[in-house]
């Protein structure tokens, strides 16, 4: 399959738009500061008023998981995104950090936190802000209110806004949560249901919490910000834990109105539809023989979370291609197999981590190559083979 050259990649008429934009910017500051143009992003404790916590800990995978997770994790290491040079091993540090910044601007169309100035995006690394941190607009000036606000940064990604949104902030709800008080969150109008709903989910459990949406052409000004993160050296290990998981799936259930799971029972292909990236060429020879072992085909819908996590909550096998809907594995119930498929040039440690952080069994099928949209085939009888090893393995375990 053909394959785009890096050059191709990069000049992009979009990319060269946002270039000549951007130099014209260093030649004129004040236009950048006027269209909400940030050139660079600054570290966030240089601007802090207060630190509430600044530690470094550390995600690891357990001894018998990493010898299960060696063969993907050695593969994941040309994929994934950070610092990979400690995958050998099965870890990574994790920088926990919570702090308050004054004065700050919340801009709608990038839902990027800027210093007072407007002429660098707070991060924690220091650089030059990439063009999905700086596009140029008027936005209207509103004045932010008096509680400490936190910022949706996920800009509509479903994997991210669980992995830096939701679940960073509910460990800092946990731990200081009285100390902070009344707080708002800013989302953005334009964010798919499953975000506003996952946020009023919160704020059914933390009567003291407020949502404010922010429209596209407008920015908050003076804002108090709470600037938390939980960011692994890699930024494909999500930082939860097992109960964890299970309080937010109970915060969503309770918000859903969900009866308490049954024992998991369902056969669950993911399919990702029409996805533009990595879509299973072979999904309907593979979907034609997972029928013959009662599979059912479920299609992630982002308007509605709801089915996503009965489905999910109740399944005991789960196959799916790699790709964001596996962040339904948070729903899950221990002991879940999980059977990703990915092309064998983009094999990423995202989900294996996520499962056997889990408690959920992991196996990985390589398929050939992708193309240059990762578009690719599977063999299905390796996946076959670990379907019928794990129902052979269950009916050999209900045996009296």
């Amino acid at each position: 399959m053909p394959r785009k050259s890096h050059i191709r990649l990069m000049f992009t008429s979009r990319w060269i738009r946002w270039a000549l934009f951007r130099q014209l910017c260093k030649w004129v500051p004040a236009l950048g500061r006027s269209l909400n143009f940030p050139l660079k992003t600054s570290f966030v404790g240089e601007f802090a008023h207060s630190v509430v916590e600044d530690e470094m800990q550390e995600l690891a995978f357990a001894p018998e998981d990493l010898e299960l997770a060696r063969n993907v994790l050695l593969a994941a290491m040309a994929n994934d995104a950070g610092d990979t040079s400690t995958y050998p091993t099965g870890k990574t540090p994790l920088r926990s950090v919570l702090f308050r910044v004054d004065h700050c601007i919340v801009t709608g169309n990038t839902m990027m936190v800027m210093d007072e100035s407007g002429s660098s995006v707070l991060k924690l690394w220091p650089g030059d802000a990439n063009w999905n941190e700086a596009k140029p607009a008027l936005l209207k000036s509103r004045r932010a209110p008096p509680a400490p606000a936190y910022t949706v940064t996920s800009n509509g990604h479903f994997y991210h806004f669980f992995a830096s949104d939701v679940i960073p902030l509910l460990y800092f709800l946990r731990r200081y949560g009285t100390e902070i008080g009344a707080m708002t969150i800013i989302t953005k109008s334009s964010y798919p249901p499953y975000i506003n709903h996952t946020l009023r989910a919160i704020t059914s459990a933390y009567k003291n919490i407020e949502i404010l949406e922010l429209d596209k052409t407008e920015r908050l000004m003076d804002v108090s910000a709470l600037w938390l993160a939980r960011y692994p050296n890699t930024f494909e290990w999500m930082p939860v834990t097992r109960d964890e998981a299970n309080d937010l799936g109970q915060l969503l259930c309770d918000y859903y109105q969900l009866p308490p799971a049954p024992a998991p029972d369902k056969l669950l292909f993911v399919s990702r539809g029409d996805a533009r990236l990595r879509r299973l060429v072979n999904e309907a020879e593979l979907m034609a023989e997972l029928l013959d072992y009662d599979f059912e085909f479920f299609l992630p819908k982002s308007n509605d979370h709801k089915s996503q996590i009965e489905a999910f909550r109740t399944a005991r096998i789960v196959i799916s291609v790699h790709g964001a809907g596996l962040t339904n594995l948070l729903f899950c119930q221990p002991g879940t197999l999980v059977i990703e498929l990915f092309p064998a040039n983009h094999i990423k440690s995202t989900y294996c981590w996520l499962a056997m952080r889990l408690g959920l069994r992991y196996r990985a099928v390589i398929g050939f190559s992708g193309d240059y949209v990762q578009a690719f085939t599977v063999k299905v009888p390796l996946v076959i083979a670990e379907v019928e090893a794990e129902l052979e393995n269950n009916h050999r375990t209900a045996l009296p």
